[in-house]
């Protein structure tokens, strides 16, 4: 697992910032860069080193997996209250790679849910978000009140170079 002192090559600001967040962690942490710059491995090493032993109060999720999961639950039960109440109570969150595709009208409104009431709850409970989109982007394809709550916390960008691709 990735842990917080492994973080490199990145501004000393934004280091200082991801540590204080680590201190403290509530509200929400938006991650955002291009590809490759290791927001995912920043995301899990500050998921790791929150309460190890409590596996029952975190979760680590990409909005494709989110979206499949959301869809197999209005397939099996017909709704999503209770996916969505598994995704509010749960103290840490990660949702990673978030914008890697445009979420459905109905599916946003899942994802809105979350975000409102994590934002509701925002001094007890952590929610960590990458993305590879800018403010512009983001608002444009989730919303101003998603990114609104969202952007309510720690806000960082860090556009290096994509450490794993190789020119072939």
């Amino acid at each position: 697992m990735p842990s917080l002192d492994q973080i490199d090559g990145k501004p000393k600001e934004y280091i200082e910032k991801i540590m204080e967040y680590a201190k403290t962690p509530t509200g929400f942490l938006l991650l955002a860069g291009s590809n490759g710059t290791g927001k995912s491995f920043i995301a899990q090493a500050l998921y790791s080193a929150y309460h190890e032993h409590d596996r029952d109060y975190k979760m680590f999720i990409s909005q494709t997996d989110l979206n499949l999961k959301w869809q197999k639950q209005i397939k099996d039960w017909g709704e999503t209250t209770y996916l969505l109440n598994e995704f509010v109570r749960t103290k840490i969150l990660v949702l990673d790679d978030i914008g890697t595709r445009t979420p459905t009208e109905s599916f946003m409104d899942f994802l809105y849910a979350i975000a409102d009431k994590r934002y509701e709850n925002k001094f007890n409970c952590s929610t960590i978000i990458t993305t590879n989109l800018n403010s512009q982007n983001m608002r444009a394809r989730f919303g101003d009140a998603f990114v609104s709550r969202v952007a309510s916390g720690v806000c960082l960008r860090y556009d290096g170079q994509d450490r794993r691709f190789q020119e072939f």
